[in-house]
């Protein structure tokens, strides 16, 4: 994650695009911008990715292409929020909590185990 973190970060630094140094809100224009950039790209993943109509090489090619499109976009919100250097931590912390789960009528719900995410420990809020 943090080598592709740094890609991202060289784009938003050519772009002149913001990157926080610590764990920071945004503004409601950055944000909604971050939003919307995300949004295009998971839409994208179903129009031109999962629905494209040539072979199978060019569709998975192309799914493949739209999820890399959905990852840069949310590692440079990542980097707006100034998350980058916290990030895998959270991640695992995350991951810790959906390994608690139990898996019941077709889907992943909360046991009498789960566990919730505590990201304000990692990122120092109290």
């Amino acid at each position: 994650m943090k080598k592709e973190l740094k890609l991202v970060e060289k784009f938003h630094k050519k772009f002149r695009v913001p990157v926080g140094e610590v764990p920071t809100l945004i503004s409601e224009e950055r944000s909604n911008l971050r939003y919307e950039l995300m949004k295009e790209e998971v839409e994208e993943y179903s129009t031109d990715g999962v629905n494209y109509s040539g072979t199978k090489n060019e569709k998975i090619s192309n799914i493949a292409k739209e999820l890399a499109d959905i990852l840069y976009t949310v590692y440079g919100t990542i980097l707006e929020h100034g998350l980058q250097n916290k990030m895998e931590e959270i991640f695992l912390e995350n991951h810790k909590s959906q390994m608690s789960k139990k898996y019941s009528s077709g889907k992943m719900t909360k046991s009498k185990d789960f566990k919730e995410v505590n990201i304000k420990k990692i990122i120092n809020i109290f």
